[in-house]
């Protein structure tokens, strides 16, 4: 029979209150970001199936997390745990958590990136874009294999981990493994976050809308921010006492994963907020005024008239006229123009097409010419 133990320090109050609220809050927002996907009549695609997979796992992490106070005796020595509550077996139990607590933390973390980057490519629909997104793939999906494999290969034979005991059994370094995975999370945070940022700041827009969208994508700092902290906190864990001095990693670790799922679900909620979709998910806007846009025309687009009077035809310059669709699109397309018609883009992107119109006539022939 497992044996519970006592709540009595603040990192453990901390770690299973937390563990509450970080089941708590991922849960609501992604069930925030199918409504939402309702409400703009869009259907899920796949980075919501994976979202929603993170987001299950994040509320096993934090049961594991919480089991890991209860039974692991985390937040008590480990000369305590043998003493005074007379587990023989100390610290081991708590290393089986541990060993789930890291696979859960990087499969979860993995799904969360690639939900966000497949997000980006509905948006983003440009080719250079594109590539940088499977490159990222590609490198999500090796940090995660290393930090799984870690957990099952640092130590030989497998348990080891928590039976020193075993005759001939060798354990790698796990300071290193943990700090190296830690540092290579960062990496792809910051990846993600930067990913998008070229492309908002150089859209056609006024540069305060242009910050609050670069703001609004750029809130994954956050994230960035709780993947520092937790590396630092890793830092400080002694393993001769690991269940004392790692209940800060336990409670960051845990945090990571809830903020990911968070804010991946918070950039989409805006359908939430109002706005009207069409039936078939794509956003509809009141259209300006003809003065509107003719104030807004820039002028240097203009056919000019040519001062030749050698030239049997002379252009004139004719209203420019705009016309802008918004609709969804499967495929990201190579190159601007290669939309056509009935092309579009996901996520309200729009695809404006120019045109103008040139009119051929004949020159004017004056008195003298026609005699």
């Amino acid at each position: 029979m497992v044996f519970i133990f006592p709540i009595e320090t603040g990192a453990q109050r901390a770690i299973v209150a937390c563990g509450i609220v970080f089941s708590v809050l991922p849960a609501l927002v992604v069930g925030l970001r199918v409504l939402a996907r309702r409400k703009a009549n869009r259907s899920l695609d796949t980075s919501d199936y994976l979202i929603i997979t993170s987001g299950v796992l994040v509320v096993v992490y934090q049961g594991v997390a919480i089991s890991s106070v209860l039974a692991g005796g985390v937040g008590y020595h480990v000369s305590d745990i043998e003493d005074r509550f007379g587990v023989k077996s100390g610290a081991a139990l708590f290393v089986k958590h541990l060993i789930a607590i890291q696979v859960l933390w990087a499969v979860t973390l993995g799904l969360c990136r690639i939900s966000i980057i497949h997000l980006f490519t509905k948006i983003f629909v440009v080719q250079s874009f594109i590539v940088v997104a499977k490159a990222t793939y590609g490198l999500i999906i090796l940090w995660a294999m290393a930090a799984i494999l870690s957990a099952f290969l640092l130590c030989h034979p497998f348990e080891f981990n928590w039976d020193k005991s075993i005759g001939g059994g060798v354990c790698g370094n796990p300071m290193v493994s943990w700090v190296v995975t830690g540092v290579l999370n960062m990496i792809s945070d910051l990846i993600i976050l930067i990913m998008p940022m070229p492309y908002l700041l150089g859209l056609k827009l006024s540069w305060p809308k242009r910050l609050g969208l670069a703001a609004t994508f750029g809130i994954g700092i956050l994230t960035c921010v709780v993947s520092i902290i937790r590396v630092v906190m890793i830092t400080r864990i002694d393993f001769n006492d690991i269940t004392y001095t790692v209940p800060h990693t336990v409670l960051f670790s845990a945090l990571e994963p809830c903020v990911a799922v968070t804010l991946a679900c918070v950039i989409i909620l805006r359908p939430l907020f109002g706005g009207q979709y069409s039936p078939d998910g794509t956003a509809t806007f009141s259209s300006p005024s003809a003065d509107a846009m003719a104030r807004n025309v820039d002028r240097s687009r203009h056919f000019k008239p040519l001062n030749d009077d050698s030239s049997e035809t002379r252009l004139r310059p004719e209203e420019v006229g705009y016309q802008a669709t918004v609709a969804k699109s499967p495929e990201p397309f190579k190159e601007f123009g290669s939309l056509g018609d009935t092309g579009g883009l996901e996520m309200g992107s729009i695809s404006i097409k120019h045109e103008w119109t040139v009119e051929e006539e004949p020159r004017p022939r004056t008195a003298g010419a026609e005699g």
